[in-house]
Parts: structure tokens; C-alpha cells; sequence
């Protein structure tokens, strides 16, 4: 019997024929199983929808694998939009990948499980042939020469790799560039969905060391970071070999990396703030040829016990909001979002294994936290935004206390700074006096003055005397609802309030994958048309 599994956009396709009855159709040779989005509605493999990007087919180690996964290919290259010649170099890698390990890991048995998962999106096909048969030496790339039946792929495939995952057994990985026809709706994330193998569970496999990252490590840090973002990630710095060497040995930024016979095919960062009692987490991504594994989970978890032993009141992410995968992988470690900010993601950051070209536009993060400290909070709430607050601390667990008098502070009243890589600038208000408002408008043109995109307006909440003055101000100038900031500067939260200067900044196309991020969207949105900004 032959397992399928294929995903599609749920925006384009209709509604999935076994969400009625919660059991999935089955017809013929092939069992069509759930797989992680919502499947189109199959009555056979030739009926795959016209928005499949990625399918999954499960066969048993006997003559008949090669026909039965290539009898999938003309529905899915329909669906992909992929040119007949492309498809034919697609087949005759597939073909040549199930053989090999037909012959070399299932030589005398007809009942082993093979795995092939086809995934499109970014001009290519990334081919992936999972297998738990006779384990194999690693080859290709950085481990050595492939096998000569492999390395004869190389015309028509790169990126050719042999893993051996040690209980996991072992994965076939090849990419087949195409000419396809996809509109960028089959966005696919960097760093992977939930473990899709049965027998990969809810751990990747003991061949894969999760550990704190090394000086040592920067260089291939910095390769992988480049393997799956070009030159185009957000934080020049982490294609700086040197930086991450002197930042790692500092104990500026705290890596969790994933290591399979030396390689380094995952990264999670913990970037903390000075003076700040939370940390960025970020620079997610694990190696393509990787995914599924459940690599991701364990970078999560190793980064926060790392946010733990230093005694961290939480740790945040900014989770991008043009596919839902990111929100989820946090949400899943108990992050709860707080702000959407607008245009945060420049437009040239691309990812691999995305549709197109990426954005075209400015896109938002949405602002999550994961506490350590769950102390009740003493802030003064402005009165427009009480209601939207209340509910962004319920959200995450926190009750909330009047304060009894604003907390003293030391330093300027208003700081301000400018992102110049992003474009972006950001000011924090900490003090209101009679001198505040002058001082608030000259820091505002100020920060225009250097053509960023987006400011950001941080209102101290413990700090502030006067928040329903100072929020006023600040919605005078423009500036409309984010969200709430936790644990910054001093201790203190801080409403987030956003002014945009820019007309390429997205505001319909914001993928909010929980409940909860849906209604801060409309919130924020709302909010934006009552002040006008």
C-alpha cells in the first residue's frame, strides 16, 4: 500500500473532504493521510488540487516503489506549474534516488518503509528520500564524495547529500531546479514544520548534537546563515565570521547550534540586551536537508535554559507575518504575542525555500514573549489603550496592580535612535514635564529626518507621570497602537506605539496564525484609522 500526504494553500483551494468526518478518504492503492496544512480533496493521485506545493508519499521497499512514487509526478509538476522538460529532469532524479536505495539499503527486503517528500517553492524542488534500512556512510558536500551513481545526478541536481541519522536511519536530499509557475502563495518557512516522519517523533535523531555554540563555530555559523538567507538577513553582523567569534567568547550573543558529524546544520541565537532583563531569540533556521527532524524543537529548548540559568525575566521573538510557521514554533514553546509592528522586515529580506522573490513590500513581526518572571506588574495604563492592554497582559499570563506613584529615574527623559540597516528608528519616553512636548516633536523630526521608515514610541508605564498626556502627544503626531513591550530599560513595560513614514508597507497581506494575533491585527488597524497615522 502506498501513504500520501500533500499540502496546499489554504487560501485557494476548497475545503478538505475529510474535516467532516475527521477520517481521511481512501481509495484504490493509495491511503491519503493528514499532513500538516489542509489537504485538497484526493480520490486517486492523478486528482492532487492545482495549489499543492509539497507532497509525501510512503512506500514499501519491493519492485514497485519507483512506479508508484513517479506515478505522483505529472499531478504534482501540474500543480507546481513545472514545464514538462523540468519534469522529466525531476523524474529522473527521483527514479535514481528511490533505486539507489532500493539497492543499497534494502537489498533482500521487500517490507522496509521508504519516504519521499517533494517540496517546491524558490525556483526548485527539494527532493528528499527518507529511508530505516542498512545504515551508510555520510557523503557529499562537506563529508566527502558521493557514491558514484549519485555523483552522476550532478547535471541535473545540486546540493546532493547522503545523511546518516543514526536510529533516524538515513536521508537522500536533492534540489532540482524548475521553472514554476508559482505566485508566491506556496511560501514555504526557513526553518521547518513540525517532525512529518512517524518514526522521527517528537526528537531528532541521537546522530544530531544539539550544544552551545564556540568561538570556533562562527565561521560555519555564518555559512549557514548564508546558505538560507543570502546576503539578506537582517543582522549583517552574523556574516561576519569575526563578529560572532568575539561576540560568542563575550557572551554578546549566547548560539545553540545543531552538529551532525560535524556539521553545523542548525542555529538559534539568545541575544541579550544591555541593562535589559529580556533577550531577543532569533536567527532560527536549520538546513533544508534537515527538516522535519525535529531539530528545531531542540535548538528551542536548549536556548531556553539558556535564557533561565542567566536569570532572564523572559525572552522574545519577532515572528514574521508572511507565513505562519515561525508563530507558531514559538507559540508551541510557550511564547504569547504582545505588539504587531508594522514594517518592521526590510523588503530585501529573502529566505530560502520560499515562492518568488520574497516581499515587495515592508512587512510586520509579531512580538511574542516567553516568562520567567510572572510577578504581577505595577503600571499605569493609559485610558485609550486600557482595554488593549488589559487584554495583551491576560494574554500572557500577568495580572496588573495600580501603581502608586511613578518610579524615579536617572538619565534623559527621551532618548532617541535610529536602525539605519532597517530603516527603522525608535524612541523611549520615559519622563513628561513641561518641556516634553517640544522635545518629543523635535526628536520625532529628527528621526524622519533620516528617512526611516517606521518609528517606534516606547511609553514607560512605571516611569511616566502623566501616560494619558504623553499618549495623547504622541497620537497627535501620528503615532497609533503596536502593543506592549515586557521587561525592557530598567525593568519597566512599555506601550508600543508605531508612525509610519512610508506608502510600501504592508498592511493587508499579514498572516496572524492565533486568535489572539488576529484580534491584536484588527486592534491595531482600528486604531491606526482613529488617529489617522
Amino acid at each position: 500500500m502506498c501513504t500520501i500526504e500533500a499540502a496546499h494553500n489554504p487560501e485557494v483551494a476548497g475545503p478538505n473532504p475529510a474535516s467532516a468526518t475527521g477520517k481521511a478518504p481512501e481509495t484504490g492503492p493509495f491511503l491519503i493521510t493528514p499532513g500538516w496544512r489542509r489537504r485538497p480533496s484526493l480520490s486517486s493521485a492523478s486528482n492532487i488540487g492545482s495549489a499543492v506545493s509539497r507532497v509525501k508519499v510512503t512506500v514499501l521497499s519491493d519492485a514497485s516503489a519507483p512506479s508508484l512514487v513517479l506515478a505522483l509526478l505529472p499531478a504534482f509538476a501540474s500543480a507546481a506549474g513545472i514545464p514538462a522538460e523540468d519534469e522529466r529532469r525531476l523524474a529522473a532524479v527521483v527514479d535514481q534516488l528511490v533505486s539507489f536505495t532500493l539497492d543499497n539499503t534494502y537489498p533482500d527486503d521487500d517490507l522496509g518503509e521508504i519516504e519521499v517528500t517533494l517540496d517546491s517553492g524558490d525556483g526548485s524542488v527539494q527532493v528528499v528520500v527518507h529511508d530505516w534500512g542498512l545504515p551508510l556512510t555520510s557523503a557529499g558536500g562537506d563529508f566527502g564524495p558521493l557514491p558514484e551513481s549519485l555523483a552522476a545526478l550532478a547535471p541535473d541536481a545540486r546540493n546532493v547529500l547522503l545523511m546518516n541519522l543514526g536510529s533516524d536511519g538515513k536521508r537522500l536530499a536533492a534540489e532540482v531546479t524548475v521553472r514554476s509557475g508559482d505566485d508566491g502563495q506556496t511560501r514555504r518557512h526557513h526553518i521547518e514544520a513540525a517532525p512529518r516522519g512517524a518514526r522521527a517523533g517528537t526528537e531528532a535523531s541521537d546522530a544530531i548534537d544539539v550544544r552551545t555554540a564556540t568561538p570556533q563555530d562562527g565561521e560555519a555559523i555564518a555559512q549557514l546563515l548564508y546558505e538560507n538567507y543570502h546576503l539578506s538577513y537582517v543582522h549583517a553582523d552574523f556574516y561576519r565570521p569575526r563578529y560572532l567569534m568575539a561576540a560568542l567568547s563575550s557572551g554578546e550573543l549566547l548560539s545553540t547550534i545543531a552538529v551532525h558529524e560535524g556539521r553545523v546544520i542548525g542555529h538559534h541565537a539568545l541575544m541579550p540586551l544591555a541593562g535589559v532583563p529580556s533577550a531577543e531569540t532569533g536567527a532560527a533556521v536549520v538546513h533544508s536537508a534537515y527538516r522535519g527532524l525535529g531539530v528545531f524543537g531542540r535548538l528551542f529548548e536548549h536556548t531556553l535554559d539558556a535564557g533561565r540559568e542567566r536569570d532572564l525575566a523572559s525572552i522574545f521573538g519577532d515572528a514574521v507575518t508572511i507565513h505562519p510557521f515561525s508563530q507558531r514554533a514559538e507559540r508551541s514553546h510557550g511564547y504569547r504575542e504582545t505588539a504587531l509592528q508594522l514594517g518592521m522586515v526590510p523588503v530585501q529580506t529573502t529566505m530560502r525555500g520560499f515562492g518568488g522573490e520574497g516581499p515587495s513590500r515592508r512587512t510586520a513581526t509579531l512580538r511574542s514573549y516567553r516568562l520567567f518572571d510572572e510577578h504581577s506588574r505595577q503600571t499605569a495604563l493609559p485610558a485609550p489603550y486600557r482595554e488593549l492592554l488589559e487584554s495583551v497582559y491576560a494574554n500572557v499570563g500577568l495580572t496588573i496592580e495600580g501603581r502608586s506613584q511613578p518610579a524615579p529615574f536617572e538619565g534623559e527623559a527621551l532618548t532617541a535612535d535610529v536602525d539605519e540597516p532597517r530603516s527603522l528608528g525608535f524612541l523611549r519616553l520615559r519622563g513628561w514635564n513641561g518641556a516634553a512636548s517640544s522635545a518629543l516633536k523635535g526628536a520625532v523630526r529628527h528621526l524622519l529626518s533620516r528617512h526611516v521608515d517606521v518609528v517606534y514610541a516606547d511609553v514607560d508605564l512605571v516611569a511616566v507621570a502623566d501616560v494619558d498626556t504623553a499618549t495623547a502627544e504622541l497620537n497627535e503626531l501620528g503615532f497609533f497602537a503596536a502593543g506592549l513591550v515586557l521587561d525592557g530599560p530598567d525593568g519597566h513595560d512599555h506601550l508600543r506605539l508605531q508612525l509610519l513614514d512610508s506608502e510600501e508597507i504592508e498592511l493587508d497581506d499579514i498572516v496572524c496564525d492565533s486568535s489572539f494575533a488576529q484580534m491584536l491585527r484588527r486592534r491595531v488597524l482600528v486604531d491606526k484609522a482613529r488617529v489617522g497615522g
